[in-house]
């Protein structure tokens, strides 16, 4: 599943990649990905920012 950052690092890499993809369908694919990774993104952000939220006691109950 990996982390925020994970996904973050991930989406910049596919998104680099397709810079140089050699044809259009590739480039879509991969900036499909990218977002999809973005998405995964902000789905871990607001999971970690809701565990935060939570007071200790009620996540060892």
């Amino acid at each position: 599943m990996g982390n925020r950052n994970d996904h973050l690092t991930e989406a910049e890499r596919l998104e680099r990649q397709a810079e140089i993809a050699d044809n259009a369908h590739a480039r879509a694919a991969l900036l499909r990905m990218a977002q999809a990774s973005r998405g995964a993104a902000a789905l871990l952000g607001m999971f970690e920012d809701s565990y935060d939220d939570v007071p200790f006691r009620t996540l060892n109950s």
